[in-house]
């Protein structure tokens, strides 16, 4: 499965335009791979032709996430202010939690079934808050 087919697949599951589900797709990505281990991240990538470069198109920055990425990163760490980041990016492009969740699930439907449960496990242990959004 190429990038396309997870853009058109997380359209499909979170009922979005082709457009929004891109900029899901691509922020998403960017979480994971800031935030799961390099190695893994890169071994995901690999198994996806296209998703470093949606990840770094919609790449998400800890610092650009306002008040609430600063409070998080502070108590919590980066990992947090990435992940809060991400959500305020993606509701700044008008995504509602219940698609926000249906395109996490996509997409982690789709680790686990092309990269394998180990990858998947790390992205959920890593970053359980992706998973619970």
């Amino acid at each position: 499965m190429n990038i396309q087919q997870v853009i058109d697949t997380v359209a499909a599951k979170a009922g979005l335009e082709p457009a929004a589900a891109e900029r899901a797709a691509g922020t998403i990505l960017s979480i994971i791979q800031q935030e799961i281990d390099p190695t893994v991240a890169q071994s995901l990538f690999a198994k996806i032709p296209g998703a470093t470069e949606l990840a770094a198109a919609n790449a998400v920055n800890a610092s650009s996430g306002g008040s609430l990425s600063s409070i998080a990163t502070t108590i919590f760490g980066n990992k947090a202010g990435v992940l809060a980041a991400g959500f305020t990016q993606l509701e700044a492009s008008g995504l509602t939690m219940e698609q926000i969740r249906a395109a996490t699930a996509s997409i982690l439907a789709y680790v686990r079934t092309s990269a394998g449960g180990d990858i998947a496990k790390e992205i959920t242990d890593a970053l359980p808050g992706l998973v619970k959004s």
